[in-house]
């Protein structure tokens, strides 16, 4: 060993062990959070859906991508309760159809 610092059994000039990925807690997600408010998200989604689209339908869409993600960030989970609203997915009462 050359280095006061290697490690027995590591490869020669490696000086740490390789770190494990830690999992994130939801404060923490939060707290360093780069993401836009779910709601700016929301309104900038339903802008974006053409006039003559089935709301429903596309909202389930984006859950569905959403749902493909696995462990998601707290705002990426409000986002998708305001997407369940519009797709009729939660326990809210139907809405009328887009007019």
């Amino acid at each position: 060993m050359d280095s006061h610092k290697e490690i027995p059994g590591l490869a020669p000039g490696r000086t740490e062990r390789p770190r494990r990925a830690r999992r994130v807690n939801a404060a923490t997600m939060r707290a360093v959070s780069p993401l836009p408010p779910p709601e700016e998200v929301f309104i900038d989604w339903l802008m974006s859906v053409p006039h003559d689209a089935d709301l429903e339908t596309a909202a389930q869409r984006k859950i569905a991508v959403i749902d493909r993600c696995g462990t998601l960030h707290p705002d990426v989970l409000r986002l998708r309760t305001l997407l369940a609203v519009v797709a009729g997915t939660s326990a809210w009462p139907k809405r009328v159809s887009n007019l």
